[in-house]
């Protein structure tokens, strides 16, 4: 009994028990959930308890990676290809002789010209891929070693480097900087990734063939090939082209020329890029066997506007710029190849006339009138207008202003030619023609009559203008040509007024002289050549009468070419504006001031030496402030301009005292510069007859000069017999002009456009009255006498 009893006991204590369990776990809620991480971990002793289990791990790791793959995605999105460097895109214009081949200068501080990926031999390409990224076809523009490379390097404090795919290298040269920081190497990682699937792999190489530094100041494969080889990239061998992907590792010393002592380094990286070409089946063993290092040339100076180079360069770009054949801001951007009509043996031949003829006689710290001495030579192809020769002054550096292409040093009786070429085409006002053999009163200091009777004046002071002749020479009636060999002052003004001064100014701008020169007014006094046309414009006008009446207008580039594609040039068509039989007279008058037999008095003799048949004319101006020689054969034109200035004003100094001599005539240092020149310049050239066709010409049309319908003039007062320095005046005034600097009167030099001071320089007996500059002074009149038939 007592056993049930405590049997039931217990069994109530039991139950009570449970329910108040019951009861405690109700009033405390439900059981707790178990957390991703619990620490410490239930079941686990020791150590374990506080460490995440795999599964915890695992997904941590996860989670990471998301994140950082989120933030690249992220990062990949917000970031832009940026627009290029400009210091990529800017590229030097280089230009070239007439053979295309022999460089004259580069403009641009930059040295590089872009190809396109044809004209970059598979062979050279291969060899930088072998070189600095095997895989690059292969990976995607990132390489990941290189990624963790730099990682390392950054953790250790260093900066970034190294182990850039090319797409990476060819990103930091186009669109970012070459500064060293994780910025940069985050951009270039990201963009490296764009450009890559933007991009197709051959560009990507080009691109960076184009934009990476070799050295030598050279970027890019094009002026690395001729930096260390002196040829196109196109004609590198494989060994030649392995050695510019050698460079691209440590331009900075991997010129073994430069450093010597590097040779070995460099041959241990050429070898790593030929090997490498092996490995991929780029290159058979055997002729990577065959290969000797090549080593490169020595460095050349850099190409510059020294000497000559500057003036040549300066007159192309203006001329492009002027025909619209390359805009102004292309051709600043570069990356053009312009091949002049410059001939390199006939400019080397100017600057040797100048220097024989000239220069070398002066001695500027001892005489005066040795200073400031300036000289302007340009030579034309007659009948086609190819510049060959333009000389502009010692040197570009020094002198920037090319005195070849300024218009305001006055013509002298150079410009007579014109006024007997409008007297053979017009004839006189009486409708009878004028001929070569045409008789004139020469006496000096006559009176001009014009066409309407009245006695020419002059403008300042209304008297009738009595002009002298050199000397003051009285000539008495004396024909055309004789007058032209002597340079008979009188004779031209009254020419001039009788076929009419306006006829005489057009036969000029036919011939080639810009309309627009200041002093260029219509009246008897032109003749003696008050107007002021460049060197190049005279030579222009020469060889329009050397092409027998054919007129061609100068150029200087005979081809552009950009990238491989060639730009449209202007094309020159000659015109006939001229009557051939007009042109072969005033040729053979021309001819007369060289060679007169029996008497070889003429101003231009000394051009006599050439030995071939020449036609030109001399030139002196008033105060003898210029000397000009221009001269032809019938493949030749070339102009010779000499004169003084002052540095700083521009104003005219006088040539008189020059070398120790009294005065300087157009018969003496422009025609013996002239004569120099031409010699070295007709090598190879036809020597032919002026009524015979010259080189490139058809046809023939001789001419016979038309006898005089007079027995031969008495002469009042003899001339003055031959001396070594030729007498050659020309009576003209000074003008103010503003200075040309480009083809044809362009802009610029010197200094943009000057205004000359006026002369004090009265007139003389040997300098006959011209007038302050800034003014253009009126003439008188004398009678034509007897006239010939037109030639």
């Amino acid at each position: 009994m007592e056993a049930r009893a405590a049997a039931r006991s217990g069994g109530r204590r039991a139950a009570n028990g449970a329910a108040s369990g019951s009861r405690s776990r109700a009033e405390a809620g439900p059981p707790r959930k178990k957390r991703f991480i619990d620490y410490p971990r239930f079941g686990k002793t020791g150590v374990r308890r506080w460490l995440p289990s795999f599964k915890q791990i695992l997904a941590m790791i996860l989670f990471f990676l998301a994140s950082i793959m989120g933030v690249a995605a992220l990062a990949y999105a917000m970031v832009k290809v940026p627009d290029p460097n400009a210091n990529t895109t800017y590229q030097s214009n280089i230009y070239y002789y007439a053979d295309g081949k022999t460089e004259i200068g580069r403009t641009g501080q930059v040295n590089r010209q872009n190809v396109t990926v044809d004209q970059i031999p598979k062979h050279v390409q291969r060899a930088v891929i072998a070189a600095e990224n095997r895989s690059f076809y292969s990976d995607s523009g990132v390489s990941p070693k290189g990624l963790l490379r730099a990682g390392v390097t950054m953790v250790k404090g260093g900066d970034t480097q190294g182990g850039s795919t090319i797409t990476q290298q060819y990103v930091k040269n186009t669109y970012l900087t070459q500064e060293r920081t994780f910025k940069r190497k985050f951009s270039e990682i990201f963009i490296a990734l764009k450009v890559d699937r933007q991009m197709r792999k051959d560009d990507i190489l080009v691109g960076y063939l184009n934009t990476a530094f070799y050295g030598r100041n050279a970027y890019g494969i094009q002026a690395a090939a001729q930096a260390y080889y002196g040829k196109n990239v196109g004609d590198l061998n494989v060994a030649e082209g392995a050695y510019l992907a050698t460079l691209l590792n440590a331009p900075g010393i991997y010129d073994v020329i430069e450093f010597p002592g590097q040779l070995e380094n460099v041959k241990g990286r050429w070898n790593y890029a030929l090997n490498g070409m092996v490995k991929e089946g780029w290159l058979p063993k055997a002729e990577r066997d065959a290969l000797q290092f090549p080593m490169p040339i020595k460095p050349k100076p850099a190409a510059n506007k020294a000497g000559q180079a500057g003036y040549l360069m300066k007159v192309t770009d203006q001329y492009l710029k002027a025909n619209n054949v390359i805009p102004e801001a292309e051709l600043a951007r570069g990356g053009f190849k312009i091949v002049t009509t410059f001939d390199k043996s006939r400019q080397d031949a100017a600057v040797a006339a100048v220097k024989d003829q000239l220069t070398s006689e002066l001695k500027p710290d001892k005489n005066e009138a040795d200073r400031y001495i300036r000289t302007g030579l340009a030579s034309v192809v007659p009948g086609d207008g190819a510049v060959v020769a333009l000389y502009g002054g010692p040197d570009f550096i020094q002198q920037e202003y090319n005195d070849a292409v300024r218009q305001d040093i006055q013509a002298g009786s150079t410009f007579k030619l014109f006024v007997l070429a409008a007297a053979l085409r017009n004839g006189g006002a009486d409708g009878k023609p004028i001929g070569p053999e045409s008789l004139y009163n020469g006496d000096s200091k006559i009176p001009i009559k014009l066409r309407n009777g009245q006695v020419f004046k002059d403008n300042k002071t209304n008297k009738e203008y009595l002009a002298p002749n050199e000397g003051d020479v009285d000539y008495g009636p004396i024909p055309i040509t004789r007058a032209m060999e002597k340079s008979v002052n009188t004779v031209f003004l009254q020419l001039a007024a009788d076929v009419g001064p306006e006829n005489v100014k057009k036969a000029a701008i036919d011939a080639g002289l810009p309309p627009n020169l200041s002093s260029f007014e219509a009246t008897p006094t032109m003749a003696l050549g008050v107007a002021p046309p460049s060197a190049l414009d005279m030579a222009e006008a020469y060889a329009t009468f050397a092409a027998r009446g054919m007129h061609a207008d100068p150029y200087f580039v005979k081809e552009v070419t950009y990238s491989g594609s060639k730009r449209d040039v202007p094309k020159h068509e000659p015109k006939q504006l001229f009557d051939k039989n007009v042109a072969d007279t005033v040729n053979k008058v021309m001819m007369r001031v060289v060679d007169n037999p029996p008497l070889g008095d003429g101003t231009g003799r000394a051009a006599k030496a050439l030995n071939r048949p020449v036609a030109g004319k001399t030139g002196t101006t008033d105060g003898n402030n210029s000397a000009w020689f221009v001269g032809y054969t019938p493949n030749l034109a070339t102009s010779v301009a000499l004169f003084r200035e002052d540095p700083n004003t521009h104003a005219r100094l006088s040539l008189k005292g020059l070398g120790g001599r009294d005065s300087v005539h157009g018969g003496d240092i422009p025609t013996l510069v002239w004569t120099a020149y031409m010699k070295n310049a007709v090598q190879g050239l036809p020597s032919v007859d002026f009524s015979e066709p010259g080189e490139k010409f058809e046809g023939k049309d001789k001419v016979t000069l038309p006898p005089s319908n007079t027995p031969p003039p008495t002469r009042t007062t003899p001339p003055p017999p031959p001396t070594s320095s030729a007498p050659q005046t020309t009576p003209a005034a000074p003008t103010t002009s503003a200075a040309g600097g480009g083809p044809q009167g362009g802009t610029g030099d010197p200094g943009g456009g000057h205004t000359t001071k006026p002369s004090t320089t009265k007139p003389s007996n040997t300098d006959p009255p011209g007038g302050p500059q800034g003014t253009t002074r009126g003439g008188g009149n004398s009678g034509f006498i007897i006239g010939g038939r037109g030639g």
